[in-house]
């Protein structure tokens, strides 16, 4: 995994197709300094616009898994983020995982299914539900599933599913 000091992060894109360095927003994250949700928002924003997913978006997920399980951060925005990032590799039209961040990269997804599924029995949102699903179903190869549960609204949720069971 790339270390958050290391100057290549400031050559990575984004997903305007801009270069995008979420460094010093990862160790903001990982030192619980910065407000959440400006992060949040920052890396939301700059790691996935449109469908549109690029080096920058594939490194900050062995980041996020780190960070979430070293710091026991169970948040929605990481586990709905690393879905995204996932559902836009596998199924858009999006640059390919460079070979050195393979490993690291399927581990990290894999990880955050592991760090969710520990803490299942505790009282979570829908949001968090949904996207530790998304998360479980690509750490299991389950890409269909986990491409509707991690792209799918409440709404458009409840539309396939009036179609196909009532």
């Amino acid at each position: 995994m790339i270390r958050l000091d290391d100057p290549l992060w400031s050559t990575f894109i984004g997903g305007y197709r801009t270069p995008y360095d979420a460094s010093t927003r990862l160790q903001e994250l990982e030192n619980g300094s910065g407000d959440l949700e400006e992060i949040w928002e920052e890396l939301w924003d700059e790691l996935h616009h449109q469908g549109d997913v690029d080096i920058a978006s594939y490194a900050v997920v062995p980041q996020l898994a780190q960070i979430c399980v070293s710091r026991d951060l169970l948040d929605w925005n990481a586990f709905a983020l690393v879905a995204t990032i996932e559902e836009c590799r596998v199924f858009g039209e999006n640059p390919k995982l460079p070979e050195w961040l393979e490993s690291d990269y399927h581990l990290a997804i894999k990880t955050m299914a592991e760090f969710g599924a520990r803490r299942f029995a505790e009282d979570w949102s829908k949001d968090l539900t949904q996207s530790f699903l998304a998360v479980a179903a690509f750490a299991k190869g389950a890409t269909k599933t986990a491409r509707m549960l991690a792209t799918f609204s409440d709404d458009e949720l409840d539309e396939v599913y009036e179609k196909f069971f009532q």
